[in-house]
C-alpha cells in the first residue's frame, strides 16, 4: 500500500517537473534605434501582445528601444553573430551586407507607396532576402512596416536645390546617403542618431533628413524649423531574426511570430498615416516652416548619379530601371 502511494507521489512529482518545463515561455528581444515613443517602438510592443496571446503565453518578445543595444549597424551585426534576437529598422541599413538593397537608400528611386510595395513583393527582392537569410544567418519575417516620406529638415529655409550648396548635411552610416547628398551640392558628415538633436543645435549640421513619422518625436524641428517637403525617400523597414534562432522554434511558434510581425507592421503603417496631419499641425503650431518646391532638379542630378554607381559597381545594374518599369 505504501509503495502504490509513493509510485503515485513520484508519478504526479515527474508530472509536476514536465508541465513546469513545458510551461517556461520562449523569450526574444529586439532591438530598434527609435525612440520610446516612435510609433515603431509602439508596434513592436504590439507584436510582443500579440505573440504572446497567439502563442498562449509561450512566446515573450522583449523590446528594447532608444538604441539600448546599439547603433542600427552594431544590431544588425548581433543578429548577424546570434547575440542578439531580433531587429526593427530600415531594411537600408542591411546594405552594407547586401548590396542589392543600396536601391532602397537611393533617393527619388520610388514614385510612391505603392511603388515600394511592388519591389518588396516582387521576385528579384525574394531572391535578395533568401540570399541575405543564407550568407549571413538573417532572416526577414516582416517588410511591411511602412513609413512615412523622408523629408529635409534645415536651420535656413531650402526652396531649390541650389540653396543646399555647401550645407553641412547630417547623414546616417549608409553609404547611399553620403553619396546622394554630396551629389546634390551638401557637405555630408556622419552623426549618429541619438546625437542628431546636438549637431543641429550646436551647428555641427546645418540640415539633415529623416521620416516624417520620427520628427515630432524626436524635436528635430526645434533647432532646423524648415522642413522641405521632398520626400526623396520612401522607406522599407523591417523585422529580422537569427536564421537558428528562428529554426529552434517551435513551428506552430515560428508561424506565431511571422504573423505578429506581419500584423504589428499594419499596425505600424497605419499609425504613421493617423499621426502625419496631426504631428503637422503640432509643429506648425511651435513655429515650423514647411516648404512644397519642384523636385524636378533633384530627381535629374539623382538619375546621373544612379548610372556613376552602377558602372561603380555600387548599384546593381538594371536593377533602377527595372524597379521604374513597376510603376507601369
Amino acid at each position: 500500500m505504501k509503495l502504490g502511494r509513493m509510485s503515485i507521489l513520484t508519478v504526479l512529482v515527474i508530472l509536476a517537473v514536465s508541465l513546469g518545463i513545458a510551461a517556461k515561455p520562449t523569450v526574444l528581444s529586439v532591438g530598434t534605434i527609435e525612440s520610446t515613443t516612435n510609433p515603431a517602438t509602439i508596434a513592436l510592443y504590439k507584436m510582443a501582445e500579440i505573440a504572446e496571446e497567439k502563442s498562449g503565453g509561450r512566446l515573450k518578445i522583449e523590446v528594447y528601444p532608444a538604441s539600448q543595444l546599439g547603433n542600427a549597424i552594431s544590431q544588425l551585426e548581433g543578429v548577424m553573430m546570434g547575440t542578439q534576437d531580433m531587429f526593427q529598422g530600415a531594411a537600408e541599413w542591411a546594405a552594407q551586407f547586401m548590396p542589392e538593397w543600396n536601391i532602397l537608400a537611393l533617393a527619388f528611386t520610388f514614385e510612391d507607396q505603392d511603388h515600394l510595395i511592388k519591389f518588396l513583393q516582387s521576385p528579384v527582392n525574394e531572391e535578395i532576402k533568401e540570399k541575405y537569410r543564407q550568407e549571413f544567418g538573417v532572416r526577414v519575417i516582416a517588410d511591411n512596416w511602412n513609413r512615412t516620406p523622408r523629408v529635409l529638415l534645415s536651420t535656413k529655409p531650402v526652396f531649390r536645390l541650389s540653396d543646399l550648396n555647401g550645407i553641412k548635411m547630417r547623414v546616417p552610416e549608409i553609404e547611399m546617403y553620403l553619396r546622394v547628398w554630396e551629389a546634390l551640392g551638401t557637405k555630408p558628415t556622419q552623426v549618429a542618431w541619438g546625437e542628431t538633436y546636438l549637431a543641429l543645435q550646436q551647428g555641427i549640421a546645418d540640415a539633415m533628413e529623416g521620416p516624417f513619422d520620427t520628427l515630432y518625436g524626436m524635436k528635430f524641428y526645434e533647432p532646423a524649423p524648415y522642413i522641405t517637403l521632398t520626400n526623396h525617400l520612401l522607406t522599407a523597414c523591417f523585422v529580422v531574426i537569427n536564421d537558428n534562432v528562428f529554426q529552434s522554434l517551435e513551428p506552430d511558434l515560428q508561424a506565431v511570430l511571422v504573423e505578429a510581425a506581419n500584423e504589428a507592421g499594419d499596425y505600424f503603417s497605419q499609425m504613421n498615416l493617423d499621426t502625419y496631419e496631426q504631428d503637422m499641425q503640432k509643429m506648425i503650431s511651435e513655429g515650423t516652416v514647411f516648404i512644397q518646391t519642384d523636385m524636378a532638379p533633384f530627381r535629374r542630378v539623382v538619375r546621373e548619379l544612379a548610372v556613376k554607381l552602377e558602372a561603380e559597381g555600387k548599384l546593381t545594374p538594371g536593377l533602377f530601371d527595372a524597379i521604374q518599369q513597376l510603376r507601369d
